[in-house]
């Protein structure tokens, strides 16, 4: 019985493992900007004073000199600090990540259970041994 279901329960397992990474379990905090804020390696875009947004194509900035340096869609973008009104922090938000991995542990219950009643499952057309 093992041997017929160890690759379909590996790629659930493995579904299991990456889902949170590739599903959008991403949560975007907008906090506002001043000159001491830390944490500016995981900031993914701001919004300036004008209400202009604009997003980072890698995650990331650096200050020095009253200049916000990072990289947007065009390439370096070089930004002054006073026209800075909120940055982008991205982060995995723990409620999504915890609600996806439920459900895919559901799934994968029901679906054990309906191969459990089935004693002819073959999910590869024939049998392994």
């Amino acid at each position: 019985m093992f041997r017929t279901l160890r690759r379909p329960l590996g790629t659930f397992a493995m579904l299991l493992v990456l889902a949170p990474s590739i599903s959008g379990c991403m949560a975007t905090q907008q906090t506002y900007f001043t000159n001491k804020t830390v944490g500016l390696d995981r900031v993914t875009g701001i919004t300036t004073r004008s209400g202009k947004e604009i997003r980072f194509r890698l995650p990331g900035a650096s200050i020095v000199n009253d200049t916000m340096y990072a990289v947007g869609a065009n390439g370096e973008m070089i930004l002054p600090t006073d026209s800075i009104a909120q940055v982008w922090n991205q982060h995995t938000s723990a409620a999504r990540t915890v609600g996806l991995v439920a459900g895919l542990a559901l799934v994968g219950i029901a679906i054990a259970g309906a191969i459990s009643f089935d004693n002819n499952f073959h999910p590869f057309g024939g049998s392994w041994y």
